[in-house]
């Protein structure tokens, strides 16, 4: 009888283990596994009459959190409030599809609460192609900026106080989707419009529209146009950045208009010209978006919860706005970063990063907008 103890001890560790989801080894890090060993921690209310369901729930509760930590990296704050139902129902609801393997660290009562630790394999590759497939990894824009607009206006030598121009232009603006603002106060007329830029805070405008609209006579009461007035009008600008005063775009136009009273055909010539000078931003966005984007490559991330401190402490810095993980490479410790920044270079946000990361991170280049960081000796 004594000799089938042993084989009833071994059966019975089987089974503990076999309940834990795993081997009783502990899970580690393994090159060429595909995700990320994560701690994590649920709870579920104390059931004494229900200890198995209570049991299940906590465990539950803990494989969500384990996903959640996961997801949290890719999937910014301001996403998951706009996209809450979508990751909720896509990815939260189903944790045991990216859940490879678990083991338990502790469970137990805890006042009125059962707790429930464990370590999970989590696979980031699953979770990365569902956020894809869902739209959640789209690339951040930076949208339509506010924008001031400062024309000077005249018909012929005379200021025109109506400021038809700049109606135009508002109008046009609005329609496309900028933001259009009024500045505290009015830039004096001698003042260089860059270095009134310069002095703008950024947290009222992002862009300066600074010129001239002038509108001349073609001749009044022509033959030629039975009667009525004629005018050309030239609208010119500068597209000038706040805060650094760079010039990002000049835009010419000239239109005429012809009216019954030179009241009117002026006010037109200076409308249209506007209006056209106008549509030539609709794409200056794009180009924006462009400007702002800034692609950090780190190799050597010893760890993921590193790479989650610096994403974390990344996005608290002043000139971030957004930081979006497009790829993480477990066995490589190779992360991509797509950085929304404002007004900041890339060299900037080089050496933003290696502060952050601490004495081992290095800049190995800056080429462009993109920035490739070492983030442990050698790039080991």
């Amino acid at each position: 009888m004594r000799s089938v103890r042993p084989l009833a001890f071994l059966a019975a560790a089987f089974l503990f283990f076999a309940g834990t989801g795993c081997s009783s080894s502990r899970i580690k890090q393994t090159k060429g596994l595909d995700g990320e060993v994560v701690v994590a921690e649920g709870m579920a209310p104390y059931r004494a009459e229900a200890l198995t369901e209570t049991k299940a729930e906590a465990l539950a509760a803990a494989q969500r959190a384990a996903v959640e930590q996961v997801v949290g990296v890719y999937v910014t704050g301001k996403t998951r409030v706009d996209k809450a139902a979508l990751v909720e129902r896509e990815i939260l609801a189903n944790t045991s599809g990216y859940i490879k393997r678990y083991e338990i660290l502790s469970e137990g009562r805890s006042g009125e609460w059962y707790r429930t630790k464990i370590r999970a394999l989590v696979s980031t590759q699953r979770i990365h192609k569902k956020l894809e497939s869902e739209g959640l990894l789209h690339k951040a824009s930076i949208g339509y900026p506010r924008v001031a607009i400062a024309l000077q206006e005249f018909v012929g030598e005379k200021a025109n106080a109506d400021k038809p121009a700049t109606q135009a232009l508002t109008g046009v603006l609005l329609k496309q989707g900028y933001k259009v603002v009024e500045l505290s106060k009015p830039i004096p007329v001698n003042e260089d419009a860059v270095e009134a830029a310069k002095s703008i805070p950024h947290t009222s405008a992002e862009l300066l529209i600074a010129g001239m609209a002038r509108a001349q006579s073609l001749g009044y009461a022509s033959k030629d146009l039975g009667g009525m007035g004629s005018y050309r009008a030239s609208v010119n600008f500068r597209v000038i950045e706040t805060g650094t005063g760079e010039v990002l775009s000049t835009v010419s136009k000239t239109a005429s208009g012809a009216e019954a009273t030179p009241e009117l055909a002026s006010d037109k010539s200076l409308q249209e010209a506007a209006e056209q000078a106008g549509a030539v931003l609709a794409n200056l966005p794009e180009e924006l978006d462009k400007r702002a984007h800034v692609l950090i490559t780190i190799v050597g991330i010893t760890s993921f919860e590193t790479l989650r401190k610096f994403q974390k402490d990344l996005s608290s810095q002043r000139g971030v706005k957004e930081e979006y993980l497009r790829s993480y490479t477990q066995a490589a410790g190779t992360a991509v970063i797509d950085v929304l920044a404002d007004q900041l270079t890339p060299q900037e946000v080089a050496e933003m990063s290696v502060r952050l990361g601490g004495p081992t991170w290095s800049v190995y280049q800056v080429s462009g907008r993109s920035v490739q960081i070492s983030a442990s000796q050698a790039g080991r």
